[in-house]
Parts: structure tokens; sequence; C-alpha cells
């Protein structure tokens, strides 16, 4: 029957704007880790003793704090399709190395700061030239320099370690210093952090980051070049581990070549439990600093329980393991809803 006789005309529907769906379930990862963090928190503070307390709280932060800073530099990194796992040997060698030239060289001060970051740099320049230019594999390239830089950190103690008491005053007063009631090492952490999230999401460098870290071959299509950024992406992680270093430093009781032992994995775990992606491209710096405060207050209750060091191991590597599980799970969905979405536009 037609329109003349009476029978309304059709409306034509009015095309849906397509949802942003991959932004929402990434963001919905950080939302979901940080939900945990704050179940976690309550469970240990129904079993653990004091761990309800105002001191263990601050004390969770600061033992936090250095791996909130390794966190942040290894993101820069694995948003890129990339991993550096040198960045507890490059801790150590910047400590070490960084810390003796405090040593020598007193009457120059707190300007002194930018030696291990320079180490640091030093670094990331190194794995970055091996990884962007030389196109090895990052896996392959950062586990031979975590040996050469902690070798390196070795062969320069030469047997010897540096105590606190034989550095400036300043090094030390650093961990013990507060700035508006917050210890110093946690308002680092928290600039750092600031920082990171500024750089990734509002300069070019960062947007720059995501695009080789999503599409590589579409980054390099579009006048990207994805080798300098890649190198620009790990010395900057270098850097951040450089202040990683000093913060390190300024903890501890004697410098030794050995320190950061294992951080490497402790920082990688924190990157993939606060929702950045393996596979690249997504990710942010808060959220993995968020993963590298679950695994500090997952490491006090657990020995507020009494558990053993294996079993704090053990829990750890279970939690990155389900980590990269989520990972590949949300991944798989998100690219089955944006062929779905491509479908439903040209059907």
């Amino acid at each position: 029957m037609s329109a003349e006789a009476g029978t309304a005309p059709r409306p034509v529907p009015t095309p849906r704007r397509a949802p942003r769906i991959p932004a929402t379930l990434l963001q919905n990862r950080v939302l979901g880790v940080a939900a945990f963090l704050v179940l976690l928190s309550l469970a240990f503070a129904a079993t653990a003793p004091h761990f309800a307390q105002l001191e263990n709280a601050t004390t969770i932060a600061l033992n936090a704090s250095t791996l909130v800073v390794l966190a942040a530099a290894e993101t820069v990194v694995v948003v890129t399709r990339n991993y550096d796992l040198s960045v507890g040997s490059t801790a150590a060698l910047a400590a070490y190395l960084g810390l003796d030239i405090v040593r020598h060289l007193p009457p120059l001060g707190p300007v002194l700061v930018i030696v291990p970051i320079l180490i640091g740099l030093a670094c990331g320049v190194v794995n970055g030239a091996i990884v962007a230019y030389g196109r090895v594999p990052s896996v392959i390239a950062t586990l031979g320099t975590m040996s050469v830089f902690r070798g390196l950190a070795f062969l320069y103690a030469n047997g010897h370690q540096i105590d606190v008491k034989d550095l400036p005053g300043w090094v030390a007063s650093t961990s013990a210093a507060h700035v508006l009631g917050l210890p110093v090492l946690i308002v680092i952490a928290l600039l750092v952090v600031a920082a990171g999230s500024v750089l990734l999401r509002y300069l070019p460098l960062g947007r720059q980051i995501y695009a080789v870290g999503s599409n590589p071959a579409a980054a390099e299509f579009y006048g990207l070049r994805a080798p300098r950024i890649i190198f620009r992406a790990y010395v900057l992680c270098g850097g951040l581990t450089g202040i990683a270093a000093f913060m390190l430093a300024a903890q501890a009781s004697w410098i030794v070549p050995y320190l950061a032992q294992g951080m490497e994995l402790s920082a990688l775990a924190a990157v993939v439990i606060g929702g950045v992606s393996v596979l690249g491209g997504s990710g942010t710096v808060a959220g993995a600093a968020v993963g590298a405060l679950t695994l500090a207050t997952i490491d006090n209750g657990l020995v507020l329980l009494g558990a053993s060091e294996f079993v704090r191991e053990f829990v750890q590597g279970a939690a990155i393991v389900a980590a990269v599980i989520v990972d590949a799970l949300i991944q798989h969905r998100i690219r089955d809803l944006v062929r779905g979405l491509r479908r439903r536009r040209t059907a």
C-alpha cells in the first residue's frame, strides 16, 4: 500500500555514532586494577596485623616509589612494542658509578644528582641504538645489555661497596626529607608519573610513540620514522631509570653492584598489571604506577602475614601470568568489535 493511501512513511533510521570501544575498555582496565587494589587493601586490613595503620601506608608508598619510576620508564618502551630487560642493571650501574662520582666531588653539592641520570641516558642510548637501528629484537638486545651493564658495575666496584657515611649528607637526607608533608621520594615518583602522563598524552613524541606501537607499518606510511621514535623512547627510559637509581641509592645503607637485582621483572610486572598492553600501542604511565603500588601492597601484606619469600615470588609471577592472559583476551575482544563495526559501516 502506498503512502498516498494512508500509510505513514517508514522513518529513516538515524545513523548511530560508533562507540569508542577500545578507549573505553582500556580506561576500564586501569579502573579495574584500582578497584582490585582497594579490595586487596581491605582484605589485608582485615587479616594482616598493623596493615591499616598510617605508618604502614607510608611504608608501602615509599617501597613503591622507586618501582613506580622504573615502571614509568618501562611503559615508554613497552608502548612501542618493545621491552627493556636491563632497567635493573642500568639502575645498579648508574647508582654505583654515579654515587662514586658524587663521593669524590662533594663540593658540587646536589647538582650531582644529574650524574646517575646521565649514566642512565647513556645506557638508554646503547639500548636504543641496538634495537632501533641495529634491528635486534628488544628481548635479545636488552637481555644482553642487562649482563653487560651489571658486569660493568661489578668491574668498576672491584669487590668494594659505597657506605652511606662516605657520601655527602644531602644524599642520605633525601630519603628522610619531606615536602608538604610527603616524603621526597614519593613526591619524585608523583612528579615522574605526572610528567610521563603529559608527555605520552599531549606532546608530539608521546603521540608518535603510541602511533608506532599501534601500527609500525602505518606509522611509517604516514611519514613517522619508527627507528628514531623507538630510539628516543629507549633514551627516555634510560633517563628515568637514572632517577630511580638515585632513589635506590638514597634509601640504601650501602651501594653495591647487585643493587636492584630482579627489579626489571618487577617493573615489567607492574606495567602489565597496570593495563599497558604487551602488544604495544596502549596503556598509561598512571596505570603502570597503580600496578607498581599493587605489587608493593601485595608484598607488604604477605610479609605482615608471615609469608615466605618463595610465596611472595609465586604470587608476583601468578599476577604477571594473569595480567598477560587478561591483556590477550581484551585485545582479541577489541579486534572482534572493531571488525564488527567496520562490517556494519560497509554494509
